[in-house]
């Protein structure tokens, strides 16, 4: 378990460089940019297997690598969108809230389907990985009532979040023998043709030529580190229990975010998202007992 825990560590930078693109592109004109630019994070991604697919000559036609890898897509692709959404009807909390708490979903189905084991303290360092997150993410300025849409995006963003995490579960339990490549490149193209649709030529063509570098510069890192994160962690789903990879990793990527952002973007540390990360790291420090 000592190697899988390292890799999961060593994915942790690529989690912040994927969090600090988003947050760049979202910074531009009032999230204008932010379908485009998922948009062009998924080509790029899904462009990035096809040298391991050439060089491994894998079958692209392999049933658990296709069914996984659409419904994967298809979680990446509602998620995206209804977060843009969610962010207008309900908080930044909120949205977090509902996102972060899918990683709950598939440690309940990982104690229940997949004879993995879910203690009462493993439950605990998750709920305050959770209330950490919140802490953490919070801001000033937020729109802090909504209706009941706001409520059901929530509930959206819960499930497509935490479908992604059962995809992969699904695929490196039943399908360890076929392709993680291929099971990627389904998963980026699907959210790829989904999100496509949604892209309105205005909101490329009306932008600043500086801001669309940045878009571009922003997708590409943002698409080799997703890439990279979803071929590792898809990998580790087979070997690793669900309630130490899911929460260790995105629990420890918020938190480092957070630490990030204070140099990179200036934001302040306030006391709010100092109590943040001390519960954050107390939680996750449970989960790993």
């Amino acid at each position: 378990m000592t190697k899988e825990i390292l890799l999961i560590l060593a994915c942790v930078p690529l989690y912040v460089v994927n969090s600090f693109c988003d947050k760049t592109v979202s910074s531009k004109n009032q999230n204008q940019y932010n379908i485009p630019y998922n948009s062009i994070k998924f080509l790029l991604c899904a462009i990035s297997m096809i040298p391991i697919l050439l060089w491994r000559r894998e079958s692209m036609l392999s049933f658990g690598s296709l069914l996984c890898g659409i419904f994967c897509g298809m979680m990446y692709a509602v998620s995206k969108t209804m977060m843009l959404k969610g962010y207008e009807k309900t908080s930044i909390a909120f949205m977090t809230l509902c996102h972060s708490s899918g990683m709950i979903l598939p440690c309940v189905l990982g104690h229940f389907f997949w004879a993995e084991k879910l203690s009462l303290i493993s439950i605990i360092g998750i709920l305050l990985a959770i209330v950490s997150i919140v802490l953490l993410k919070g801001g000033t300025g937020e729109r802090q009532s909504f209706d009941a849409c706001g409520v059901l995006l929530g509930i959206v963003i819960f499930l497509t979040s935490a479908g992604v995490m059962i995809s992969q579960k699904l695929m490196g339990l039943y399908y360890s023998d076929q392709s993680v490549g291929v099971y990627n490149f389904y998963s980026f193209i699907v959210a790829f043709l989904i999100l496509v649709c949604f892209a309105k030529p205005c909101q490329w063509s009306a932008g600043k030529r500086a801001h669309k570098t940045t878009i571009v510069l922003c997708a590409l890192g943002s698409a080799i580190s997703l890439s990279v994160i979803s071929f590792v962690m898809t990998n580790l789903a087979k070997a690793v229990p669900s309630v130490i990879l899911f929460p260790l990793f995105n629990g420890l990527g918020i938190i480092f975010v957070c630490i990030g952002s204070i140099f990179a973007f200036g934001e302040t540390l306030t006391k709010k998202k100092t109590a943040g990360l001390l519960i954050g790291i107390f939680g996750l420090c449970l989960v790993n007992l």
